[in-house]
């Protein structure tokens, strides 16, 4: 199954993306914290052969993904950051 394949399927995206906040979610907290989303996107950048992101970079998307502004990315507000970053590999393949 290919990245556009997920993309144009509303219920497979639900589904990966649930499967992927699960497993970002190490501590099994319901919400994604600034140093899992710094693990992950560290992971996704070396996996992409880009530069991995700093500390800062990590906070600076953690602001713009946390529309509530809680703090920690709760599993709608992933599904948004799972679809960019989707977007992005799908452009890139």
């Amino acid at each position: 199954m290919s990245v556009k394949e997920i993309l144009k399927n509303s219920k497979l995206f639900d589904k990966i993306a649930q499967q992927t906040f699960d497993a970002v979610d190490t501590d099994g907290s319901g919400l994604v914290s600034e140093d899992e989303l710094f693990i992950i996107l560290n992971s996704i950048a070396s996996d992409l052969g880009y530069e991995k992101p700093t500390e800062e970079d990590t906070k600076n998307i953690l602001k713009e993904i946390d529309v509530d502004k809680s703090g920690a990315i709760d599993f709608s507000e992933f599904k948004e950051l799972f679809k960019r970053i989707l977007n992005i590999i799908n452009e890139h393949t």
